[in-house]
């Protein structure tokens, strides 16, 4: 079977289970927000594959005004500190 396949096939599976009842759309939707804060919801750093992911939404949550000015404020102190201090190896 190709993975084309498989997703159809898989989709209609889902969507039989919907229609027969045996599942609710608002498990759906309360799953698929499970596995994805399962999957996208720790932020590992630059090293993590989904890094450019994490950094796209977060400009996109600050576009929407999604964190207040203050807790922003607060950010960019932590940023300004982090950028100033020397790093632990130079340390003597």
């Amino acid at each position: 079977m190709t993975a084309k396949r498989d997703a159809i096939v898989a989709a209609l599976s889902v969507a039989e289970d919907i229609d027969g009842g045996r599942i609710a759309t608002a498990d759906l939707d309360r799953v698929a927000a499970e596995k994805c804060r399962a999957l996208f919801g720790v932020v590992r750093g630059p090293d993590d594959p989904l890094w450019s992911l994490h950094v796209e939404v977060a400009r996109q949550v600050l576009a929407l005004d999604g964190l207040p000015p203050d807790e922003m404020s607060e950010w960019l102190a932590v940023a300004r500190r982090r950028a100033d201090q020397t790093p632990a190896s130079s340390t003597p």
